[in-house]
């Protein structure tokens, strides 16, 4: 099972994308769900995730500040950005 974050600031979006997409029916398991890039930094800082499922404009830290951290990290996470 793949361990994925879903980070989007409109709780609509992340609700809907963590509640109602079959996710482990294709291997996938929601470890987390945050609003903005630095709420899901800092959990990666200390737990795994495979996959991140990502907005690109939010507050606080976008999803393209977060993916540039956690390059610079070395960090080995599959990135997927989404924008509306």
């Amino acid at each position: 099972m793949y361990k994925l974050l879903i980070v989007d600031d409109e709780y609509e979006i992340r609700n809907g994308l963590c509640k109602y997409f079959p996710w482990e029916e294709l291997g996938f398991e929601v470890v987390g769900e945050f609003e903005n890039g630095r709420q899901a930094l800092d959990y990666l800082h200390s737990h795994d995730a495979d996959v991140l499922l990502c907005d690109i404009r939010m507050p606080v830290m976008s999803g393209i500040e977060l993916a540039e951290i956690l390059n610079k990290e070395h960090r080995r996470i599959n990135i997927v950005f989404l924008s509306g």
